[in-house]
């Protein structure tokens, strides 16, 4: 079909001509870009003996209008006309085609913002922000780079000439976090400076830059896989550059289009946003577990005997959680709960934490005391309310005759029987007051007389594959 189809129906063309006609009182013909013919008006009107004009938008040929030569005075006329509705016929177009790219952009971005959700895991997001660049322009290699943390260069800071003495100077560098594509393992290894280079100029301007030959650019410092042509797209949050994604070289060998960098740069600010709080969740997170551990460790701090538990328990327990197949982000929170599921017994007197001999039953209270002191120590933190309970349950048994509450079996959180195992298994095998350490064999020998009454089989099943 010609182009001029694509700009006016035939419908509204033949009604066109047919008002021509009337007008001019002459015969017209309506042909395509090569000549073809139409439409006749009237429909026996002869080719032969006629003048043709083009008729064009903007500076495209869409087709020719043809009169006879004695009546060709109103052709130009004809032509002005049908260039006129046909200019407005492509605008309507393009504004058509303009609002089904928007609507497709726009209904990306949700999707991609509904992907995103509560997502608090770097990785992951740059993993879906790498699979929206491979939907948008499928390329060789796609890569995300987030900008060092520290300012400094991992092998330490560089001194520029001239620099005060005993004064650090610090730069910026961008890191892999992840990579895609054909070079995925060279990509990994790649460090730049935001002092030079392309990223540098990405950096310093924060907008998309995109070359179509990297070869004829002394800016480009060199990859370590062969590159023509490239697309960084920085990902900016409040003003602020936090990383970069680079795509090069697309699969079908063409240039990185305006459409397509408009689009990613809307991606790519989706998912910094989201980056930018799981850095800072990440952070909360680092610094939440540096207080715990300060905790674990004053609380060891009482008890010579067992310094160190905590936190041997709590790579245990840590272990025994991926084994079981848990989420990262719950084996992240079980490894929180046993590094605090002694906390309550900063509550505990030291004389009876040190007391070589048997415990007397008010003794024995007092100690059972610490899974409930340590629940209510951390119950009022909101965050930390469900792990308050896999500590006040840590020491239930699997037949139920546990402590605090005598919880049996599927009652007693899944948590509190891997943080049970751990704890069992390095009591047994740390010096006490009142015995010498058993040998890890003898600990497990002991431990599977309580299998299935003290401990979960599924847990211990787990203990025992790996730890032994």
């Amino acid at each position: 079909m010609s182009h001029i189809f694509d700009l006016i129906r035939p419908s509204e063309m033949e009604r066109l001509l047919a008002d021509y006609c009337s007008a001019l009182g002459s015969p017209l013909l309506l042909l395509g870009e090569n000549g073809q013919i139409l439409l006749r008006c009237p429909p026996d009107a002869p080719e032969s003996g006629t003048v043709r004009k083009e008729v064009r938008v903007r500076d495209r040929l869409v087709c020719h209008v043809a009169m006879p030569a004695s009546a060709s005075r109103g052709l130009d006329f004809v032509a002005a006309n049908l260039a006129v509705i046909s200019e407005r016929g492509y605008e309507i177009e393009s504004l058509a085609g303009e609002v089904a790219r928007n609507y497709e952009e726009l209904s990306l971005l949700w999707k991609l913002s509904s992907e995103l959700g509560t997502a608090m895991d770097v990785e992951e997001i740059c993993r879906i922000l790498i699979d929206e660049v491979m939907n948008v322009c499928p390329s060789k290699n796609v890569s995300v780079l987030l900008l060092s943390e520290s300012g400094k260069h991992p092998t330490g800071p560089e001194k520029n000439a001239g620099e005060a003495p005993g004064r650090k100077q610090t730069k910026k560098f961008f890191f892999p976090k992840i990579c895609a594509g054909t070079d995925a393992d060279r990509s990994s290894m790649m460090v730049f400076s935001t002092d030079r280079g392309l990223l540098g100029h990405v950096f310093e301007t924060k907008e998309p830059l995109t070359i179509c030959d990297v070869g004829r650019d002394e800016r480009f410092e060199g990859f370590p896989y062969f590159v023509h042509r490239i697309l960084i797209v920085p990902l900016i949050v409040e003003h602020s550059v936090i990383g970069a994604v680079i795509a090069t070289d697309k699969l079908d060998g063409e240039e990185y289009y305006a459409t397509e960098i408009k689009l990613l740069s809307g991606i790519s600010s989706e998912c910094a946003v989201s980056i930018k709080k799981a850095l800072l969740f990440e952070e909360i997170r680092a610094m939440l577990f540096s207080i715990s551990e300060s905790f674990s460790l004053a609380i060891d701090a009482k008890d010579s005997y067992t310094y160190g538990h905590s936190k041997r328990v709590c790579e245990m327990a840590t272990t025994l959680a991926r084994a079981a197949g848990l989420p990262t982000e719950s084996v992240r929170w079980i490894k929180l709960a046993a590094l605090l599921h002694d906390i309550g017994k900063i509550g505990t007197p030291e004389d009876i934490l040190h007391k070589d001999g048997i415990l007397s039953d008010e003794e024995m209270d007092r100690i059972k005391e610490h899974p409930v002191t340590g629940a209510k120590m951390i119950e009022h933190i909101q965050r930390m309310r469900e792990i308050s309970l896999w500590i006040m349950h840590h020491h239930e048994k699997y037949d139920g005759s546990g402590y605090p509450s005598g919880l049996k079996g599927e009652e007693i959180p899944f948590p509190s029987r891997i943080i049970k195992v751990a704890d069992c298994f390095d009591a047994l095998t740390t010096n006490r007051p009142y015995r010498t350490a058993f040998t890890k064999e003898e600990a497990v020998h002991i431990m599977k007389d309580g299998a299935g009454t003290d401990f979960d089989p599924v847990v211990f099943g787990h203990f025992l594959r790996i730890f032994t």
